[in-house]
């Protein structure tokens, strides 16, 4: 099984690239959003090797944080590669888990391909599995991770502090004073 490859990239399209490695060419499905721009500078990627009776298909990403999101929507009933690619594609992993953990379901029905069953379905059998995860720490980097460190040492539960950190606005800056709007705003969750 493939999980890892590194090489110069060949050709470039919207969805794929071929990537080289030691002179063997790899059809590599990617996020539409990003450019492999310098044909031959050395690129790694994160691959998900998926394989069915008629065809054996690779899924690559440049952040491994990615990668592991997308095998978690492929364990939903009902998403295919294409559809947790088109999902992985729309936003930062870590807006993801937030539309996840906020139970927003128009998110992944913005979707192409994502109705209202299949959103909700994702929502509800993945919800269970990233509040096993501290927040945004094994996936999509550790940009709250303090803030969450903090809210725990205080004595908050994990699916409050989820929840409250889904919510923060994006104008806050430091860490104190996203601390402050989550206490001021746990009552209310």
């Amino acid at each position: 099984m493939i999980s890892y490859l590194k090489g110069g990239i060949i050709i470039s399209r919207p969805g794929f690239i071929i990537i080289d490695v030691a002179g063997v060419g790899y059809k590599v499905a990617v996020s539409p959003q990003v450019d492999f721009l310098e044909s031959m500078k050395k690129y790694e990627l994160f691959i998900h090797h998926h394989i069915k009776e008629d065809a054996s298909d690779l899924y690559g990403f440049l952040k491994f944080e990615e990668l592991e999101l997308f095998e978690k929507l492929l364990s939903v009933n009902g998403v295919g590669p294409k559809v947790a690619m088109t999902i992985v594609s729309i936003a930062p992993a870590e807006k993801i888990i937030d539309a996840i953990i906020s139970e927003d379901s128009n998110f992944f029905q913005s979707a192409p391909g994502v109705g209202k069953k299949v959103a909700i379905k994702i929502i509800l059998d993945l919800k269970s599995k990233i509040s096993n995860l501290k927040y945004s720490g094994n996936i999509g980097g550790g940009q709250h991770q303090d803030i969450y460190d903090g809210l725990e040492m205080l004595g908050y539960k994990k699916q409050e502090i989820d929840k409250i950190i889904g919510k923060l606005p994006a104008e806050l800056k430091s860490s104190e004073e996203k601390i402050r709007w989550c206490l001021r705003n746990l009552s209310k969750v």
